[in-house]
């Protein structure tokens, strides 16, 4: 069954022949009569390039992920929780393609070390290269061309990866959809169409929906072979095999069935690079059976050689370059050190990049909460969404991660019933995540719910990563006097509100104020009051509330409160009561500076051309001014 690619075999044979014609002539000349002397090199030669294509692969790809793309070691490791546990197991066996889902998981769960992520990748490219010079050689391919195409599969690859939402389930479900390949084309008895026949509702099971691009490589393999009552089994076959799960172990509806585990569009900014790929893999056959017929000299066969897995490579570095997103990485560095609680890496990053996110000026605002300086430092960063960087809007058109982050806002203001639901309500929309079980045995243990919290406590003792977490935890259970001393714990039972009230999901503001009516010892819910206030612009309200500061334990006003009734006292014509405490004469000395500025610039009528102070663009008057 093997596809012949250059002609019959009475030409392959007179090819042969003037080979060892060749080969006698050199012999005469040097006076060598070992032919395997003289047919060594050529096989030493052919087995260099291939290692030297395997090496250039696993180099490249993973040094590259290291350096330039670790961020998605970060995002994919959080993206799901991979449990040693028969419940956890029991989630994949029930569909097909949920074991190749599983292997996934079970791989990325140590990309939490960005060695082991780069290496694991690499070493997966580098299969598929391989696997694709086996297949080559199986389809007759000139040691050129296989070693392009084979290249350009770990390319590909590669360049897929680069999207950070494509995991490592779609790696290895491509690899066993090449591996599956080659096994069916290397031999063309009739009993290896038989095994591949019985074999195929197993390969279903494993691969679900990658086993379609299987069927499509297989079939024009088939047709181009001039074999057609094979690839007719083969779907018959994969119909059947598509009923019986149905019928008898999935409950998913045939659409799942025949899309399960294929990655969305959606997920792709680029989704044409999907397609690419798809259609490398499925019309694979018919570019080799193209280049074959490409008859090229000799003597430009090295330079082909070399000049097209340079450019390959090339190709690969220009893609790259289109693809790589400096935003997108420097968003995940401000949320890795959001996750990993490291506030003040939060602020030093967000102040530092700037970034337009929405996720990552609300990470900010939250670390500046939890640092109280809620109210000194809201203006070192970006604001460009009003009031939405206090708490995520409860939105449909939103992306379901992003809306689900805005439990960490119930959370910092102590509202623990309400970040429970949310942390719940995650768990069942997108499955295990270290966050949403770290946050449902935090509300767990702050609300003296034990037993919940061990339940919760297991899944993570059943990790690789999170054990020593866990663990942590475990000294807390039926202990309220460790979870009342733990620092975080201790100030989050300080905020809880001392009276039920109903929390509306679509009026945080109205959430912030039932809070304080509950208990107006909660500063951090005080701080976001005044927060909302400077972001609506409503200066009457947070003027007014400055009285309140020394009540609410405040021995200074805040840096942007402070700007507030200055530019209250100067513009509208009241003066704020203070409540006792003063304006710092740094603050006075800045706005007075400030006024001038913009009168200077009235003046000379460059408002747009005048540079602004760097000191002034961290001020709330600037905020005022630019919106």
């Amino acid at each position: 069954m093997p596809l012949k690619l250059y002609g019959q075999r009475k030409t392959n044979k007179i090819e042969e022949q003037e080979t060892e014609l060749k080969i006698i002539v050199s012999m005469k000349k040097t006076g060598n009569r070992n032919n395997n002397n003289v047919l060594k090199p050529s096989f030493s030669g052919i087995r260099h390039n291939r290692y030297m294509l395997s090496a250039l692969v696993f180099i490249t790809t993973g040094l590259y992920l290291y350096i330039f793309d670790s961020h998605i070691f970060f995002f994919q490791e959080n993206y799901t929780l991979f449990v040693f546990s028969e419940e956890y197991f029991h989630q994949f066996i029930v569909k097909p393609g949920g074991l190749v889902e599983y292997a996934g998981n079970f791989l990325a769960q140590g990309y939490f070390n960005n060695v082991y992520g780069a290496t694991i990748l690499a070493l997966l490219f580098t299969l598929l290269a391989i696997i694709f010079l086996k297949i080559n050689k199986k389809l007759f391919a000139e040691e050129t061309v296989s070693l392009f195409f084979a290249a350009l599969a770990s390319a590909l690859l590669f360049i897929m990866q680069m999207n950070f939402n494509w995991l490592m389930f779609n790696n290895i479900g491509l690899i066993l959809v090449a591996l599956f390949f080659l096994f069916s084309i290397s031999s063309d008895r009739r009993n290896r169409r038989i095994i591949v026949l019985g074999l195929f509702p197993l390969f279903f099971y494993l691969t679900g929906a990658y086993s379609w691009i299987y069927l499509g490589m297989i079939v024009f393999y088939s047709l181009l072979s001039k074999e057609f009552i094979f690839p007719g089994s083969l779907f018959t076959t994969a119909a059947i095999s598509v009923m019986a799960f149905k019928t008898f172990l999935s409950l998913q509806p045939y659409s799942g069935l025949l899309i399960y585990p294929l990655p969305i569009k959606e997920s792709f900014t680029t989704p044409y690079y999907l397609y690419i790929l798809y259609g490398f893999f499925i019309f694979y056959t018919i570019l080799i059976k193209g280049f074959a017929l490409i008859r090229i000299k000799e003597e430009y066969l090295k330079t082909l050689q070399t000049y097209g897995i340079l450019a390959i490579f090339s190709l690969m570095v220009f893609i790259q370059s289109r693809l790589y997103d400096r935003k997108t990485i420097d968003f995940f560095k401000i949320e890795k050190a959001f996750v990993n609680q490291d506030w003040n890496g939060v602020i030093k990053l967000q102040e530092a990049i700037q970034s337009s996110n929405l996720v990552a000026q609300y990470y900010y605002n939250i670390a500046l909460s939890e640092k109280n300086i809620l109210c000194d430092r809201l203006f070192f960063s970006r604001q460009d969404f009003d009031t939405e960087t206090i708490m995520i809007p409860w939105d449909s058109g939103i992306n379901i991660n992003k809306i689900f982050r805005g439990v960490y806002f119930f959370y910092t203001i102590g509202l623990i019933n309400e970040a429970h639901r949310w942390a719940f309500e995650s768990m069942v929309v997108q499955g295990y995540r270290p966050e949403n079980i770290r946050l449902l045995i935090k509300t767990e243990l702050i609300n003296g719910h034990y037993a919940i919290a061990g339940k919760y406590i297991n899944i993570l003792k059943n990790t690789l990563h999170y054990r020593s977490l866990a663990k942590k935890y475990e000294t807390m259970l039926y202990h309220p006097e460790r979870v009342e001393s733990d620092p975080e714990f201790g100030a989050k039972l300080r905020l809880q509100p001392k009276t039920d009230f109903p929390v509306r999901i679509k009026s945080p503001q109205g959430n912030i104020l039932l809070l304080l009516q509950s208990n107006n010892e909660n500063r951090a819910a005080f701080e976001y009051k005044l927060a909302w206030f400077m972001l609506e612009k409503n200066i009457k309200g947070l003027t007014e509330e400055i009285q309140n500061l020394k009540k609410m334990g405040y021995t200074r006003i805040p840096r942007h409160i402070e700007e507030a009734a200055l530019f209250s006292s100067a513009n509208m014509g009241s003066v704020p009561d203070l409540g006792g405490l003063t304006i710092s004469a740094e603050s006075s000395q800045r706005f007075s500076e400030y006024e001038s500025l913009l009168m200077s610039m009235q003046i000379n009528k460059s408002r747009k051309n005048t540079v602004i102070p760097a000191k002034f663009l961290t001020t709330y008057w600037y905020y005022l001014d630019r919106n």
